[in-house]
Formats: C-alpha cells, structure tokens, sequence
C-alpha cells in the first residue's frame, strides 16, 4: 500500500511539473473578440529558462489592422510594414524578464469583418541569443496563440478596457486568475500531489504503532 501511496504521489509531482511548464506558452488575449470591433491586445510572455527574455517578436495574422502601441517603460519597439505600408508585425527589445516573471505588451487593432481564426505567431529571444518560435498547432510544444473572431455588431469592443483574462481556446481551461495560465490540470495536480503524501505519512504511523 505504501509502495501504491509513494508511486500516486510521484505520479501527481510529474503531472504537475509538466503542466506547468506545458502551460507557460506566450499568448495572445482576449481568446474571444467580435467582427469588425476595435480591440485592445494584450500579448503575455512568460521566462521558462533559468535566464532573462530580452526580445519579443509578434507577426499578425492577415486582415488585422493594427494602429497603435501602448508605451513599455524600458523597452522599445520596432514595426515591420509590407511594401503598402501597412503593419505586419512588431518587435519589442530593450527590457528585460527575468526567470520565473512575465511581463504583458498591449496594442489596439480592428478586426476582420467576416468571423474566423487569428493565428499569432511569436519568436522570444533569450540573453543567449536562442529563440523560441511560438507558431506551432494547438497542442504542440511551441503552439502559436490563437483568438476565435465570432460575428459581431462590430461597435467598438467588449474586451478593450479588460484585463486578459478569458477561456483559452486550446484547452477549454479557464485561466482568468494566473498570471502564467495555469490550468484546471495543475490545480488538480496540486491536490492529488497533497492527498498522496497525507496518504503516505497516515500508512508510515500505523505501521509504527505498537501491536
């Protein structure tokens, strides 16, 4: 039984390293917008190496027009335009988040007039110049973050004054409240880790009571 308790117990400690690390992804909010809306976007990046991100870049999806950025003390940003002179994509540099922080960049763009996907795709850069390129499908390790755009009045938007907060469309998992996006899975994790030790320290006292 004991043997039974340890194995559940080390079991729950791998399915919660594993979630989160699987669900500190660089991501794009809201998860949800309307046709045609002006939306604020706020871009979450997390440092899953044990050394500072120091470059942010985000290509946007085709029909997105971006029109403004909001300012990031101590970083800076450089836009990448096609040959019409319209906005492809952004690069932020300059700062710095240190292992285990994250830190959020926000911008305001209008939506496409018919309902459909937006596909972000990210590229961070670490201090020791390796990049990590979000552009994956749902489901894989490096998954690039993507917004559902449903039919809409398209009279401004519900979102643009929100914190991001919302349901990640990946996973079906809330993650309104963590700043990483932990999910329904950690949590669950943490409690199956908690039970299984209980389980083993009220085994290991029995056996030691006297007969």
């Amino acid at each position: 039984m004991i043997r039974r308790l340890c194995a559940a117990a080390l079991g729950a400690l791998m399915l919660l390293a594993a979630s989160g690390v699987a669900s500190a992804h660089v991501t794009v909010w809201p998860k949800q917008t309307t046709t045609g809306a002006f939306e604020k976007y706020t871009v979450r990046v997390p440092t899953e190496k044990d050394i500072p991100t120091v470059q942010v870049e985000l290509i946007f999806p085709p029909g997105l027009r971006v029109s403004s950025f909001q300012p990031k003390p101590g970083w800076t940003y450089e836009l990448q335009r096609d040959a019409s002179g319209t906005i492809t994509g952004v690069v932020w540099s300059g700062g710095a988040i240190g292992p285990g922080e994250f830190d959020e960049f926000a911008f305001i763009a209008a939506n496409p007039e018919e309902p459909g996907e937006l596909t972000f795709v990210a590229r961070q850069t670490y201090a020791d110049g390796s990049v990590v390129s979000w552009e994956g499908p749902a489901g894989s390790e490096h998954p690039a973050s993507v917004t559902t755009v449903a039919a809409g009045s398209g009279e401004g938007s519900g979102h643009a004054d929100a914190a991001p907060a919302a349901t990640d469309a990946a996973d079906g998992e809330s993650r309104a409240s963590s700043p990483l996006g932990l999910t329904g899975t950690f949590w669950l994790a943490v409690v199956s880790l908690g039970v299984g030790f209980v389980g083993v320290v009220l085994s290991v006292s029995r056996l030691r009571r006297p007969s």
